[in-house]
């Protein structure tokens, strides 16, 4: 009976997809860096500041965490270089090139840290076979989104309508006071998730897009919450259970 039962198995296509699977059809959004093991319930992100800060612990863990973008060969067989007009064929996946987070967002700059601009990356937890339809009208945007999101997006209409074809990402405080102090919020190298990465079909070497946040004047000795949203037609948003949204908060001394 077991080999019958082994003999069914594909070692890259799950048993159980989407609705069947344990995470379901709707994609959680993590972030990086993420406390020491001590604290792995918390989502602050404290450090203090400066030459003499003790930013060591969230640098060191971003580092790890792009690790595998700075190593991984992308000339491959299963690898190819995509773009909005350029999908993968069957069988490849899309390379994420390191270089596409910057100047700022690096380990040589400190992610931001030592200057108190500090840089957190989001990354969408992978869903077997699962593909986004993006908003890519700007005439049809739900009316929850960030106004401020919406004229990007409208923005990007005028410029190259193939950019709409992405998972969307807003950021900013929970409350009003949170708004008041956490500042502007950049992303790089998109405002979100190009959808050309999906679906996520367990191809090896496949490395999940990733799009890094830098905070650039948050206010210090303030507690910030923050919330992250991803949008999308077939996303649901619910805060309570956190779906499509991340909460954490930032604390800079």
């Amino acid at each position: 009976m077991l080999l019958v039962f082994f003999q069914t198995l594909d070692l890259y296509q799950p048993r159980w997809q989407n609705a069947n699977g344990l995470i379901g059809t709707n994609p959680g959004l993590g972030f990086r860096p993420m406390p020491s093991s001590a604290n792995v319930e918390s989502t602050l992100i404290h450090f203090k500041h400066g030459t003499a800060g003790n930013w060591k612990h969230w640098t060191s863990e971003l580092e790890k965490f792009l690790y595998p973008y700075d190593t991984v060969a992308s000339s491959g067989e299963y690898f190819t270089s995509c773009s909005f007009d350029k999908w993968p064929a069957e069988g490849k996946v899309c390379n994420f090139d390191i270089k596409l987070l910057g100047t700022q967002c690096t380990k040589e700059e400190l992610f931001g840290y030592e200057r108190g601009r500090p840089c957190i990356v989001l990354k969408l937890n992978r869903i077997f076979g699962w593909s986004p339809e993006p908003y890519d009208d700007p005439n049809d945007l739900p009316a929850n989104m960030p106004t401020e999101l919406k004229e990007y997006i409208k923005t990007k209409a005028n410029e190259n309508k193939e950019q709409l074809k992405m998972i969307w990402v807003s950021c900013d405080g929970e409350n009003s006071a949170d708004r008041e102090h956490i500042g502007n919020v950049t992303y790089t190298p998109f405002r979100g998730f190009p959808a050309y990465y999906f679906p996520y079909k367990n191809v090896p070497g496949y490395l999940s897009p990733i799009v890094a946040l830098q905070f650039q004047k948050p206010e210090a000795g303030v507690l910030i919450n923050i919330e992250c949203k991803v949008w999308a037609k077939n996303i649901i948003h619910d805060r309570q259970r956190r779906l499509g949204s991340v909460h954490f908060e930032l604390l800079m001394d």
